[in-house]
């Protein structure tokens, strides 16, 4: 085959082929959903306690966590969680289990309490495995937030270090009129 064939062909390629080929690759996928818990009222927050147990523990605004077991039923309630002010942007915002949880048994939670602060309390499962002690309740941090009742932010991670970590948001109210 001559060179101008070869040169014929490859820009043939290049005008026709190629962006039919980068259109098949670039093409968005169809997405769609299939929702397998609908019981929940305001879930907040999903976390698993890596116990090997395959539970899901499922945070609602309103305090209360929702335990399921591995094929996604409701084994009941974990723990309500107390001594916080729910609705808008408050009320348990985030949990998240200790990294040592199936030696330990500790979780803590990150809520807005009745003065409308922030706060992270840690908790230890009881000897039921599903459900939580409430007495043990101890409170690691408030973090004051006056002014606005919204902007609370709130999200618990442990970082591969062990070291909990958690964001707050700015205090502020919308359009920020403080700054």
């Amino acid at each position: 085959m001559n060179i101008f064939l070869r040169l014929v062909f490859k820009a043939l390629y290049c005008l026709f082929l190629l962006p039919i080929i980068c259109l098949q690759l670039a093409a968005q996928p169809s997405l769609s959903y299939k929702p397998v818990i609908t019981s929940l009222t305001t879930p907040i927050d999903i976390a698993h306690a890596n116990d090997g147990s395959n539970r899901l523990f499922i945070a609602q605004q309103n305090g209360i966590i929702k335990v399921f077991d591995q094929s996604l039923q409701l084994v009941g309630d974990f723990i309500t969680v107390t001594g916080l002010v729910s609705g808008g942007e408050r009320g348990l915002l985030s949990m998240a289990f200790h990294p040592g949880y199936k030696t330990n048994g500790f979780f803590f939670v990150y809520y807005t309490n009745l003065s409308g602060n922030l706060e992270i309390a840690r908790y230890k499962v009881s000897n039921n495995p599903n459900i939580a002690d409430p007495a043990s309740k101890t409170i690691i941090i408030t973090i004051p937030h006056p002014g606005f009742t919204n902007h609370n932010g709130g999200k618990l991670n442990f970082g591969k270090d062990g070291y909990l970590y958690f964001a707050t948001g700015d205090g502020g109210s919308g359009g920020d009129p403080s700054n």
